[in-house]
């Protein structure tokens, strides 16, 4: 056993191997990126340095995969560059992205706000009605609404948080009726199409099922109150 791991050290601590170590160090630490840019930028370095161990090697196989491997992060990281520099947010998708999708690439931001649909509505409008299985995911941009459980007011929902957020995450039916008391605007996702989409963008899910546990918790806590 010695033996083996004398010869495994002698090997690892090669000179010429070296430069292999940091590319698989870069490798590791691209994995450990939360942002895109970066884990873009710490692929590309590993890539190109892995390259360049494999072409001091003598193996050009495997410096021409690494090198493409390089090339496709690069143009990948172009594409993300030119997303997120597209276009505006408008002052409400600002808001809500700062609210809800804090450290979430702009370029993703942008592809959940595709999804929603921004609606206004009067006094009395019924928002979710308890015992129904809303089809829709509502976050209250501006107004007022009533919570109502057996016909009996039970809290306020007010600008800044979501509405029926535990039927979106359970499937179940509301467990209360909101019902705006004044005129209200509010984003709306689609339940199928959210869930289909955030499948897709881990990022993007963490961030809104964070936003759900911060409104959930002040929710139960007015209720105590």
């Amino acid at each position: 056993m010695n033996e083996f791991f004398t010869e495994f050290w002698a090997d690892f601590t090669r000179p010429e191997n070296i430069v292999g170590h940091v590319a698989y160090v870069l490798l590791i630490v691209s994995m450990m990126m939360r942002s895109m840019n970066w884990l873009r930028f710490f692929a590309i370095l590993a890539g190109a340095i892995s390259s360049s161990y494999y072409f001091i090697l003598g193996d050009y196989v495997s410096m021409f995969w690494e090198a493409l491997f390089s090339l496709v992060n690069v143009a990948q990281l172009i594409i993300l560059q030119v997303e997120n520099r597209r276009g505006r947010f408008s002052e409400e998708e600002a808001e809500f992205i700062k609210a809800c999708l804090p450290g979430v690439e702009r370029a993703h931001a942008r592809r959940l706000m595709k999804l929603g649909e921004w609606t206004e509505v009067q006094e009395d409008a019924e928002l979710t009605t308890q015992g129904e299985t809303p089809a829709k995911l509502k976050y209250l941009v501006s107004g007022e609404a009533r919570v109502e459980r057996f016909g009996k007011v039970i809290g306020t929902a007010k600008p800044g948080g979501f509405i029926a957020e535990m039927s979106y995450l359970t499937g179940q039916p509301a467990s209360a009726t909101v019902v705006t008391t004044e005129p209200s605007r509010y984003l709306a996702f689609d339940h199928d199409r959210l869930r289909e989409h955030l499948q897709k963008a881990p990022d993007t899910r963490h961030a809104l099922e964070a936003r759900f546990n911060r409104d959930l918790a002040e929710k139960l806590s007015d209720r105590r109150e």
